[in-house]
């Protein structure tokens, strides 16, 4: 009987902007200490990936690592596995971007360690069936994915090994199934029991290749692993294990099974992901209703027979779960786009501004399921942070006839336009469609997204919290992610609060003067009287460096709606943002009632370098950003960030009052369910009292500053 043919293989990542002591945990935990250990087995020939942001951070911090994967390579011990440097999912990006994110990934590994790859690593394990055409094309040879993925397709358990060949227009690619078993297996069952897993395999007379591939964080990183995996020896066991088994056991890599054996079939994939992430890619409420279904599957018995017909959404489906995905998508595709246009006209390439929109192509931060993903404002702030250098260095490509420039765009691609007002140091997008609110303020001369709030919505785990449930267990192995539960602090249910509109800035609302009360509007407990956040406003005009808007819209007013009329304009001048307002009465009787004016706003922590400063007619009181503030009528609010360095100043001459309250998320990590903060809502409330057809006016000027110099925002210090 042949011998049974085994590919090991990890994948290594860490998303682009996250924080370096990350990187060096999961490099002291896991990356080094498993390197180190197959440096002591030689026999155990295995397949690595490491993504470009783990690359450039070793690169720079831990150089002598690269010495140790040197002597793998030029022992023949390791396949060195390519796939996009900055881990995108490769079918959400122009076809430009996906291959020459590939192509990047593959001049390294060829310039680096003399190996040509003839594998990717395919992020998250996001199949679309047109991936054959772009792989082929840059002499890729395989990928993996999961059997799951072949489950989808028709295939039973037995049938799912080896490799098989797939193709789209003529264009191969062969496919290797990770086996979920043993993905479950590595490295929470004692190695004996991965090795009996194996055997069963081999000794089924059918199978002749299995394959493992998954995160390296498992080994060190995921939490109770480090323990378990190194101190308590689990790895050292496994590979010790495996290397007695050598009589039955062949421990190779894909790309030599390619050259030794013949795929056992052709398949076509539906498009699709790992179980879990189609699971949380679908809406909250739909998650529950399919986890409801799989648990009746289970005790009727027949949950193994049915899971290859029970699937759950489509990755692309988290652009729609998370509107703030869907705007950094579009944006990334909006400068992407840019940057091929600039390069198309001067003849030549950019590649610095390039790498920019690469890194903001980093996976992560554009889902969420048991990790933070797009809850974690800093990997938010990634995105921007390079989107908004790469616009700066096409810019810098433009002759600018203005100091401010319009434009008009879809850009979230919803049949609706956004207003783009830009100058030198800020931008901004306006949506007319949504309330006429600001979608996002860019201060360019920190590559800062100010606006960078996540919505708080509900997710289908937050049941689990509402009932203060956990299933985590004092286990002698640590157990995968999928299986715990916890919430990181008591009560977390009471702090699940899910808003009614987005978080966007200059937003108004309207209530009576006796509602406004601070934690019942942080806690979504009142009535908008108001028909202006949600709703169309009209583009009256543009000139120069203004637009104006406006809405007829309505208050609800003595059990009648009564027609009010909202004129809003934002003004770009130099480092200054202007929003201006002209609210009239078109009704027959006076209208008392109170304004909302709501702005969202991030310095993207809470610590003492980022504060808020109230300035009173009496003096200045220094807050933290994550405190409830409640200030009757104020001068100016000024945010200062340390950091960054820099500052911001919303002059408020005419409100009544200053009420704000932290945006606060309940959200999964791999460590537990967590509150995260998002960002600070703060409400100008100004009480309007007007006759039948009397107008008001408001302005609210904000002005961005630089804080180094130690003056004010009034002076040259300004951005």
């Amino acid at each position: 009987m042949d011998k049974l043919d085994f590919h090991f293989s990890v994948h290594c990542h860490q998303p682009v902007g996250n924080f370096d002591g990350v990187f060096r945990e999961a490099f002291g935990k896991s990356y080094r200490p498993l390197i180190k250990a197959l440096l002591r087995h030689p026999a155990v020939r295995f397949g690595l990936h490491l993504s470009g942001p783990v690359w450039d951070w070793i690169t720079v911090n831990e150089p002598a690592f690269i010495t140790d994967i040197e002597r793998l390579v030029d022992r023949d011990q390791v396949e060195l596995i390519s796939g996009g440097y900055y881990e995108p999912i490769l079918e959400i990006l122009t076809q430009e971007d996906a291959a020459g994110q590939i192509a990047m990934m593959n001049q390294f590994i060829r310039t680096r360690f003399k190996q040509n790859p003839r594998g990717i690593w395919l992020t998250e394990r996001v199949w679309d069936p047109f991936l054959p055409v772009l792989l082929s094309d840059l002499g890729i040879r395989y990928t993996t994915v999961d059997d799951t993925h072949f489950s989808y397709a028709g295939l039973e358990e037995k049938d799912i090994h080896g490799f098989s060949i797939t193709e789209r227009a003529g264009h191969p690619l062969y496919l290797f199934p990770i086996q979920k078993q043993l993905r479950y297996a590595i490295p929470f069952k004692e190695p004996s029991q991965v090795i009996d897993i194996l055997k069963r395999f081999r000794d089924s007379g059918s199978v002749h290749s299995v394959t493992y591939a998954d995160d390296g964080e498992k080994f060190g990183l995921w939490p109770g692993t480090y323990a378990w995996v190194f101190e308590q020896g689990w790895l050292e066991r496994f590979f010790t294990g495996l290397e007695k088994q050598t009589d039955w056991l062949n421990i190779t890599t894909q790309g030599e099974e390619l050259e030794t054996r013949a795929p056992v079939g052709r398949i076509y994939l539906p498009s699709a992901s790992y179980e879990e992430m189609l699971d949380w890619a679908l809406p909250a409420e739909a998650g529950q209703r399919l986890k409801l279904f799989k648990s009746s599957l289970n005790a009727a018995g027949i949950d193994l027979a049915a899971n290859p017909f029970v699937r759950g959404g489509f990755w692309d489906n988290f652009l729609v779960k998370y509107p703030e995905s869907n705007w950094m998508h579009k944006r990334m595709l909006q400068v992407s786009t840019m940057l091929s246009a600039m390069e198309a006209r001067i003849g030549i390439r950019l590649d610095e501004a390039r790498r920019e929109v690469f890194k903001s192509q980093s996976n992560c931060v554009y889902w969420h399921g048991l990790f933070g993903g797009v809850y974690l404002n800093y990997l938010r702030h990634a995105v921007y942070e390079h989107l908004l250098k790469a616009e700066a260095m096409i810019d810098e490509r433009r002759s600018q006839s203005h100091n401010v420039s319009f434009s008009t765009l879809d850009i979230d691609l919803d049949g609706e336009d956004e207003l783009i007002l830009k100058n030198k140091h800020l931008s901004v997008y306006v949506g007319p469609a949504k309330g006429g609110s600001l979608l996002e303020i860019d201060i360019r001369d920190r590559n800062f997204n100010l606006t960078n709030v996540m919505t708080r919505r509900k997710e289908a785990y937050h049941d689990l919290v509402a009932e203060n449930q956990t299933n985590q267990t004092a286990a002698a192995a640590p157990v995968t992610i999928h299986d715990r539960v916890t919430a990181k602090e008591d009560n977390l249910g009471q702090k699940l609060i899910y808003d009614w509109h987005p978080r966007y800035s200059f937003v108004e609302h309207f209530l009576p003067r006796h509602a406004v009360v601070l934690d019942r509007l942080s806690r979504n407990d009142y009535i908008d009287l108001g028909d202006f956040t949600l709703e169309h406003h009209d583009l009256l005009k543009h000139e120069g460096n203004t637009v104006l808007l406006s809405r007829d819209g309505h208050l609800l007013y003595d059990s009648r709606s009564l027609p009010l009329r909202m004129e809003k304009n934002f003004r770009l001048l130099d480092s200054r943002l202007e929003a201006g307002y002209r609210i009239t009465n078109r009704s027959d009787i006076r209208i008392e009632t109170a304004m909302l004016v709501e702005l969202n706003l991030t310095l993207l922590g809470t610590d003492s370098q980022r504060t808020v400063v109230i300035n009173r007619p009496d003096g200045r009181e220094s807050r933290g950003m994550a405190d409830f503030l409640e200030y009757p009528g104020i001068d100016s609010i000024e945010l200062l960030d340390m950091w960054q360095k820099m500052g911001i100043t919303i002059s408020t001459p005419s409100v009544s009052a200053l009420l704000a309250f932290p945006v606060e998320t309940v959200s999964a990590s791999e460590s537990g369910i967590e509150r995260t903060y998002q960002g600070t809502c703060f409400l100008l409330v100004y009480n309007l009292d007007m006759a039948p057809g009397e107008s008001r006016g408001i302005t609210i000027p904000v002005d961005f500053y630089d804080t180094e110099s130690g003056e004010g925002p009034s002076d040259s210090r300004r951005m």
